[in-house]
């Protein structure tokens, strides 16, 4: 069903000119026109499959046409084996953590000055439940694995995938076989009030006309500092928050009230993804370096209680009316995607009534927004119905994305992979491309018309609020998948009980027990040297009967070797013994790092059955 008839014209190569010149390639997967997963977009996402059920394993996929790859499947098979990468690395005094390929990284060493090398591609990152170790591996690490990818989806590129049915049938993947996660661990949340028009509605409807933008909203882009726990991934629902509301909304003096939020909305917004390395505290990220840590783009909904906002705002700005929901769509589309999209922003070509802040200035602010096409609607539960509510567009934002990472950075806070910034509210100047319900009904004093006679001025319960986002190309799209919530009464989770998955540990400092005549402990020996892990060598000699000793008996009980030492995440030391039990786990632990097992499960079986003839039946003999 992957290979039909049918060829898509899609880009593989672009520029950075104010019209796109692309140069034109057909796949030999099937993608529709309209489909968002276009050769050109190749987003990145996290997945596991229906069939696995709860013993499902998260892992890295990219989404083309109707189908998810498995990256770690194509890892496993060798296929990013002679991807290289040349780029500047720097020079870490110090051993602190384990990375994805068993290097040590101190997260702490300044940045020093860089120096060229050429390093293979750490294709562990595709067997990790996020997108964390590959967001950190750097721009070089991504644009490589894009050029391949393209590369193995193109007709007349290389044919390995596309030749190889068995790997065809274990890598490609239906998308509605698959079940997605959050693409990445969110260690940090922030979002900012970006959009020139929402914050000039915003601010007549608060303060007046006169007073509508703050006097220091044109010098920088304001912003606050999320929850990140209450990020959530397309297709969760949200539970109507309750909280503190104005007893009397014309009279502020007569206290509060405890109660359903009765203004629920949306705000329309776009975020991006913190990547690269992590920048040491107190060293702000400039200008020059912002695309460098800046991975990709979601859609992002920040629902919000506006009657519980308007009483908790002052001074401080929001709090409970965000902290209790943000939905993100589930695939990442890299900035390397959106390149051939890029433009001018709805606030024109530069910024100079006022001129920002040398550090804030972007030589490349005339094309530094991008022409996503913006659309919100709403299905309504009762009578069934669907209707768009608002177009808007990327473009109306007056800070764009690399002012928002250089000035969220500027006093010294330390961004690190993972991180998500959201846009702010994008509002165009015609009420139709108002990205919230709160502009759209002008705080409540006119009804947002629906279809079948149905009208709101905020969302009811059982209201679907479904975002979408694309750039349209010549013959294609690069597109953001869905960004939606259905809205549930107050109190519907109070009996809930809540699944927090078990966190998978990572293993660092390795030693291996051993003795230099052992056929066992060479093949661990051999294991950890492939997989590139490093390990201090501790010698147990044998014919001194070392392994009696009592301290040696602590670690191993048998008085055998090898014995294989590491810590865990939480400082805990583990101990294992025999030599086979140590490689699987190794094997299980860096996959696609020198895989020692093939792809193929019958194949996977047949080598651990030779394996296991010579450790049981044919070593003992000697």
């Amino acid at each position: 069903n992957i290979q039909k008839n049918f060829r898509s014209r899609v880009p593989i190569q672009v520029n950075l000119g104010k019209r796109p010149l692309v140069h034109m390639a057909a796949s030999w997967i099937d993608i529709g026109v309209d489909s968002d997963f276009s050769l050109h977009n190749l987003p990145y996402g996290v997945f596991s499959c229906k069939r696995e059920g709860l013993r499902g394993r998260p892992r890295v996929g990219v989404a083309i046409g109707e189908y998810v790859v498995d990256l770690s499947a194509l890892a496993m098979a060798g296929i990013f084996k002679e991807v290289v990468i040349q780029a500047p690395v720097q020079d870490a005094t110090s051993s602190l953590t384990i990375g994805a390929q068993g290097t040590f990284h101190d997260a702490s060493t300044v940045l020093a000055q860089p120096t060229e090398c050429v390093r293979p591609l750490d294709a562990a990152c595709f067997s990790q439940p996020s997108l964390n170790v590959f967001m950190s591996l750097g721009k070089p690490s991504w644009q490589a694995t894009r050029k391949r990818l393209i590369e193995l989806f193109s007709d007349g590129g290389d044919p390995i995938l596309k030749d190889d049915l068995r790997l065809r049938e274990l890598a490609v993947i239906a998308l509605s076989e698959v079940i997605m996660h959050l693409p990445a661990d969110i260690g940090d949340y922030t979002d900012f009030y970006s959009s020139r028009e929402h914050a000039t509605n915003v601010g007549i409807m608060f303060r007046g006309k006169d007073n509508a933008l703050q006097p220091n909203w044109l010098h920088l882009p304001v912003g606050y500092h999320g929850r990140a726990s209450s990020v959530v991934l397309s297709g969760t629902d949200v539970v109507r928050p309750r909280g503190q509301l104005q007893k009397d909304p014309t009279n502020d003096k007569k206290g509060s009230l405890y109660d359903p939020c009765k203004r629920l909305d949306f705000e329309l917004e776009m975020a991006f993804f913190v990547g690269g390395q992590a920048t040491p505290l107190g060293r702000p990220i400039t200008m020059s370096e912002a695309d460098e840590h800046i991975f990709g783009f979601v859609l992002m909904n920040d629902w919000s209680a506006r009657d519980i906002q308007k009483w908790e705002y002052v001074p401080l700005g929001p709090f409970g009316a965000k902290n209790f929901c943000t939905t993100i769509s589930p695939w990442v589309v890299t900035l390397d995607a959106l390149e051939a999209f890029r433009c001018t922003s709805s606030a024109g070509p530069a910024q100079d009534d006022p001129t920002p802040l040398p550090y804030l200035q972007d030589p490349s602010y005339s094309v530094g927004s991008f022409d996503v096409r913006l659309e919100v609607a709403i299905d309504t539960a009762d009578p069934s119905t669907t209707t768009i509510i608002s177009r808007s567009s990327f473009r109306n934002l007056y800070w764009n994305a690399r002012q928002q990472l250089v000035h969220h950075s500027v006093t010294g806070c330390n961004m690190r992979p993972g991180d998500l910034l959201g846009s702010g509210t994008i509002s165009g100047q015609d009420e139709h491309a108002y990205g919230s319900m709160l502009e759209l009904s002008w705080g409540g004093t006119r009804e947002i018309q629906l279809s079948e006679g149905q009208s709101r001025k905020f969302l009811e319960d059982g209201d679907t609020v479904k975002m979408r986002g694309y750039c349209q190309g010549d013959g294609f799209r690069v597109g953001f998948g869905e960004c939606d919530g259905k809205v549930l009464p107050s109190g519907s989770a109070d009996q809930a009980v809540s699944a927090v998955p078990a966190v998978k540990p990572s293993y660092h400092s390795f030693k291996l027990y051993g003795f230099y005549r052992s056929s066992a402990t060479w093949r661990v020996r051999t294991c950890l040297h492939l997989k590139n892990i490093p390990f201090e060598d501790i010698p147990v000699n044998i014919p001194e009967s070392k392994q009696n000793e009592a301290e040696y008996r602590q670690l191993n009980p048998m008085e055998q070797v090898p014995t294989l030492e590491c810590f865990d995440t939480y400082g805990n030391v583990h101990h294992l013994s025999q030599s086979l039990p140590i490689i699987e786990f190794l094997e299980e632990l860096f996959p696609c790092t020198f895989p020692l097992l093939p792809v193929d499960p019958l194949a996977r079986a047949r080598v651990r059955a030779i394996a296991e003839v010579v450790n049981s039946g044919v070593q003992p003999l000697q």
